[in-house]
């Protein structure tokens, strides 16, 4: 199965914890506080790497430089996010943040649907 995400992943360009946390959530049965920060810490580790690895590729003679601060940014938010998500998950049910995040993502695709046909 992690060879199997580590592909998908890799394909797609993103981390493998937004792939490999539904699995394990679905047919292992994990609580979702037990595996949060370990997910979050894969995908943070796979983002470095991947900024290592694309800002060393010369892309048409040059190289790609990241934008550091915000790549700084973004991994501190994500670190504390992580530090802080799996510790209030043990006190939120799941029942609400399932609904909270489903939520959060319908709005944003129906943004998403609405600026493709505006």
């Amino acid at each position: 199965m992690a060879f199997s995400v580590g592909i998908i992943g890799g394909v797609y360009g993103i981390g493998g914890g937004s792939i490999i946390a539904p699995f394990l959530i679905t047919y292992f049965k994990l609580p979702v506080y037990t595996i949060a920060g370990a997910v979050l810490l894969g995908t943070f580790t796979s983002s470095g790497a991947g900024v290592a690895f694309y800002s060393l590729i010369p892309i048409n003679g040059t190289v790609a430089a990241p934008d550091w601060m915000l790549g700084i940014l973004f991994g501190a938010g994500g670190l504390l996010g992580m530090y802080f998500g799996a510790k209030m998950q043990k006190c939120i049910p799941e029942k609400w943040i399932k609904l909270v995040l489903g939520i959060i993502v319908f709005i944003i695709a129906s943004r998403y649907i609405l600026q493709f046909f505006i």
